[in-house]
């Protein structure tokens, strides 16, 4: 039988001692959030969001300070309470009041209700949002009691349906819908969520994607001039722009690679031979090879990995540009296809277990900082884990 405590003591609580019990009757289905409250008294994540809000309110009549009301939000996310609605029935309940550091107590205040959450996410300005996307870089950077040898980095998007006329949603024909389209760059190790950039529903998948890794990488090579940093994505990220600055930074790429008529050409003998083991075999046949290429827009070649593989539905090549020196069947096997599970799960968990696409204020910015109060959310969920 898996041991089990019966009494765990939490320490983030200043007013009180805080000890949960496995015992009484009446039990609380969130006490799981007190756990959240002592992940941020560790990473202070929801105190540095809040730090980058400038105070709007009559200092005479506040209620709530700004720390109090992003941690209330970002604690009703990790419990599935995804909505602002959420905060009028739960701005009783004793579990939240002691995470948002309130007595327990129905005398004491209650916390914020819907208006003044909504009113919160309406107030933020652009700046603001940025200053909190750079807290979540030094966040990650302090995270190291040591610099590391060798980070890799997880890039994707993912589609984010909108309603209405809310501002930058747009039609994206790939997609069929009008939207937003976010991007996530996490650190592939441990999930670290480093950038969530909201952008508008007919961007292509790399756009502004450029100026976000500049800057990324610079910080980082400031904190860690020694660090190998790798950049790991789909082929909707192989913009000219995007190589450009990696190799201008002195990072490494593996980055995916959509097929055309040249590429076809240049792969065409190894596919050969890989339908060719298929017929014999019945079994799967995949083959790689390397070549280098350049588009017609680069300057000069890049090397680029190829995977011809035969299976009973036919032809399925692949294609990866990369500047590492490992061979293309190590490159493609032991490195680039670890970007589904590094970089697609970290979005899965945002979408499914945060709620993260629930982006409904009209005003982008606004929805900026819903993303980014989700973004922290999850950094308290990986911070537990």
């Amino acid at each position: 039988m898996t041991p089990c405590d019966s009494d765990v003591t939490l320490d983030f609580y200043q007013d009180h001692p805080l000890c949960v019990q496995f015992s009484d009757l009446d039990l609380s289905s969130d006490v799981g959030i007190l756990l959240a409250a002592q992940a941020e008294s560790r990473i202070h994540i929801c105190q540095d969001i809040a730090d980058c809000i400038e105070e709007w309110r009559d200092p005479d009549k506040l209620t709530h300070s700004l720390p109090q009301l992003v941690a209330q939000r970002v604690y009703q996310l990790i419990g599935g309470y995804e909505d602002a609605n959420d905060s009028d029935s739960l701005r009783h309940d004793p579990i939240f009041k002691i995470a948002c550091e309130y007595l327990p107590i129905p005398e004491s205040n209650v916390l914020a209700s819907q208006l003044t959450i909504s009113r919160l996410e309406n107030q933020v300005t652009t700046d603001q949002t940025a200053a909190m996307r750079r807290q979540f870089i030094d966040r990650f950077i302090a995270s190291y009691p040591h610099p590391p040898s060798t980070i890799v980095l997880d890039i994707d998007g993912w589609d984010d349906p909108t309603h209405g006329d809310q501002e930058g949603s747009a039609f994206h024909g790939y997609y069929g819908q009008h939207m937003y389209f976010p991007v996530l760059i996490n650190e592939a190790q441990s999930g670290f969520p480093l950038v969530c950039q909201l952008r508008r529903g007919n961007s292509h998948p790399g756009k502004a994607v450029a100026g976000i890794l500049r800057w990324l990488f610079w910080r980082l090579k400031r904190a860690w001039p020694g660090v190998t940093i790798v950049l790991r994505a789909d082929a909707g990220f192989s913009l000219p722009e995007i190589l450009r600055v990696c190799e201008r930074s002195g990072i490494h790429y593996a980055i995916g690679f959509s097929s055309n008529a040249v590429l076809k050409r240049k792969i065409s003998n190894v596919l050969e031979q890989a339908r060719l083991q298929y017929c014999r075999t019945q079994q799967k046949a995949r083959l790689f090879d390397d070549v280098y290429y350049a588009a017609a827009t680069w300057d000069y070649p890049r090397r680029l990995v190829m995977k011809a593989e035969y299976l009973p539905k036919g032809a399925n090549p692949r294609f990866v540009l990369t500047d590492m020196m490992l061979s293309p069947q190590q490159l493609y096997d032991t490195f680039y296809v670890q970007r589904g599970g590094d970089s697609e799960h970290p979005i899965k968990e945002l979408k499914r277990g945060i709620q993260a696409d629930r982006l409904s204020c009209h005003r982008f910015t606004a929805n900026q900082f819903r993303l980014l109060l989700a973004q922290a959310a999850y950094l308290l969920m990986i911070t537990l884990r």
